[in-house]
């Protein structure tokens, strides 16, 4: 069976789960340091996303999803974008959160969750027919661009090598 729009909501609604219990436990691990506070505050965010997106996924429910966005059927950019997963790794995020050892490899994994987020919110933003949904995904795209940003500000205050390739010299 082909996926379909629905299918996408569905998935990105699993992956904000993920990102909240990524997150979460991140703070957690990082506890007493700067960045556990940046990451409770990304798991509050994104569970206000899970909350956009379980709306977004009320309303196609409710009127159709052919009423709600243009070419239900997911093309292969699309199906890339989701293969890849929003979480680096997928169910497997918080795995790899054990595994994880330094406040650089945090920030890696959750720069690269808020990118593939940015690049699926964008599709589902260009193919959203209803108004409403458009202004909630553009709003989602909005605010992973500022976690991006964000993480990655953290990250060079942490990280002399990144802050160099950031920003072209050391800080």
């Amino acid at each position: 069976m082909a996926r379909t729009e629905i299918s996408v909501i569905d998935y990105a609604v699993r992956q904000e789960e993920l990102g909240v219990s990524f997150y979460t436990k991140a703070a957690e691990k990082f506890r007493g340091t700067e960045l556990a506070g940046l990451f409770m505050k990304l798991a509050k965010e994104e569970a206000k996303h899970l909350r956009d997106l379980m709306d977004v996924q009320a309303e196609a429910l409710r009127k159709g999803v052919e009423e709600c966005f243009r070419d239900v059927e997911v093309d292969d950019y699309l199906d890339a974008v989701i293969r890849e997963g929003l979480m680096p790794g997928g169910d497997r995020a918080e795995e790899r959160l054990d595994q994880v050892k330094t406040v650089e490899d945090a920030c890696r994994i959750a720069m690269q969750a808020e990118k593939n987020a940015i690049l699926l919110y964008t599709e589902l933003a260009k193919r959203s027919k209803d108004k409403g949904q458009k202004r909630i995904l553009e709003a989602m795209i909005r605010e992973e661009k500022a976690h991006m940003a964000k993480i990655a500000g953290m990250r060079a205050d942490l990280d002399p090598i990144y802050a160099a390739e950031r920003f072209g010299k050391l800080c």
